[in-house]
C-alpha cells in the first residue's frame, strides 16, 4: 500500500480497491432476512478449495454439532485447533479446504472447523454455544480422533474471531479444557460498535457502523445483550486466567481499535497477549488468493499456531515475551 499525495487518502493495491468496491456495492443492497439466501450464496462463491498435499478432510459430529476435520500427514496424536469461520454471524460455512488444510499442514494441527448455527434463524447465544459444545465434544473423542489434549487451541476470523475469544472465556468460566492459545484474526470484540473508528468512517473500511449494527441486530435482537461478555468479550469484568492471545488486525479495519483495546485489557489482567497490525490490509483481505501480503498473513498465523503447539506439547505456557518474539518487525 502506498500513500497518495493526499496523506489522508490511501492508495490501495488494485486487488484491495476491487474488494472495497465490492463492499460498497453490497452496502446498496438492503440487509433484510429475506435477502439472506442470496447474500449467503454470493458469500460462498470463489472459495479456495484445494486440499494441501498430505492433508485429508472428514466430516464428523462433536457435541451434537457438525465439524469438518483437516488431518495432517503422519501419526497422531496431533494438537487440536478449533477454528470458527467468519460471516457476520449470519453467513459462512465450516468448509474452507484450501486455507484450513494448509493450516493443518503448516502447524501440524488437527484443524476442526465448526458448522455452528447461523442467525437470525438461531440468534445469540446459539452459534457460540455450538462452538463451545463442539470443542468439548472433540476433546471427549480425543482417543478416537488422535488429539493431544495438552495442546488445544482456538481461533477464528471476523465474527469467528469473536466466537473464539468468547469460547476462551467460556472455557475458563466453565472449567473446560485448558487452551494453549487463542488466535484471533480481524475479530470483533465490541458488538456495541462504540469505538471512534466505528463512529468515523474512513477509506478502507469495509462497512459502516449502521450497516454492521443492522447485521448485529440479526444476531442479538435485544439491545442489552450486545454488552454481554459472551457477545462482546471486551466488556468481560475479569480477563485473568485466559489463554494467551495473538491478535491479528488489518490496518484499515474499524475493528482494529476494539482488538487493541481488548489486548490492553488482557495484558492489564496478566494474560499474555499481543496485537499485530498488518499494513495495507482491509477487513478480509487476508483471504485474497495469490496476493503476497495475504500469503504473508497466512504464513504468520500458521507459524504462531505451530509455536503455540510446540510450547504446549513441551508443557511450557506461552508468555507475552514469547508472543512478542513471534511478531515480525513492522513492514
Amino acid at each position: 500500500m502506498n500513500q497518495s499525495a493526499d496523506a489522508t487518502t490511501p492508495s490501495f493495491d488494485p486487488r484491495i480497491a476491487q474488494m472495497l468496491a465490492y463492499f460498497q456495492a453490497n452496502l446498496a443492497r438492503p440487509l433484510q432476512p429475506e435477502n439472506l439466501p442470496s447474500i449467503r450464496a454470493r458469500f460462498a462463491t470463489g472459495r479456495d478449495g484445494e486440499l494441501a498435499p498430505g492433508v485429508t478432510a472428514e466430516d464428523i459430529e462433536a457435541g451434537g454439532v457438525p465439524v469438518r476435520l483437516y488431518r495432517p500427514a503422519g501419526e497422531g496424536p496431533w494438537p487440536l485447533h478449533v477454528y470458527l469461520h467468519g460471516g457476520g454471524f449470519v453467513m459462512g460455512a465450516a468448509r474452507a479446504d484450501g486455507p484450513l488444510s494448509r493450516r493443518a499442514a503448516a502447524s501440524g494441527s488437527l484443524v476442526a472447523s465448526v458448522e455452528y448455527r447461523l442467525a437470525p434463524e438461531h440468534p445469540f447465544p446459539a452459534g457460540v454455544e455450538d462452538s463451545y459444545a463442539a470443542l468439548c465434544g472433540l476433546v471427549e473423542q480425543a482417543g478416537a480422533l488422535g488429539i493431544a489434549t495438552n495442546a488445544v487451541t482456538v481461533g477464528g476470523a471476523s465474527s469467528g474471531g469473536n466466537f473464539a475469544a468468547v469460547v476462551a472465556l467460556m472455557t475458563r468460566d466453565r472449567g473446560g479444557t485448558s487452551l494453549a492459545l487463542q488466535l484471533l484474526e480481524i475479530a470483533g470484540t465490541d458488538l456495541t460498535k462504540s469505538s471512534y473508528a466505528w463512529r468515523t468512517f474512513r477509506p478502507g473500511h469495509d462497512t459502516t457502523r449502521e450497516r454492521d449494527l443492522a447485521m448485529v441486530d440479526l444476531y442479538l435482537p435485544d439491545m442489552p445483550s450486545r454488552a454481554h461478555p459472551y457477545a462482546s468479550p471486551l466488556f468481560a469484568p475479569d480477563l485473568a486466567g485466559l489463554a494467551p492471545a495473538y491478535v491479528m488486525n488489518a490496518e484499515f479495519d474499524p475493528r482494529r481499535d476494539e482488538c487493541e483495546a481488548y489486548v490492553a485489557r488482557l495484558q492489564d489482567a496478566g494474560t499474555p497477549a499481543v496485537t499485530r497490525t498488518l499494513a495495507g490490509h482491509v477487513h478480509g483481505s487476508m483471504t485474497l488468493k495469490d496476493w503476497p501480503p495475504a500469503q504473508a498473513w497466512e504464513a504468520e498465523a500458521n507459524r504462531v499456531l505451530a509455536a503455540g503447539n510446540a510450547a504446549a506439547l513441551a508443557g511450557r505456557p506461552l508468555t507475552t515475551q514469547d508472543l512478542q518474539a513471534l511478531t515480525p518487525p513492522d513492514d
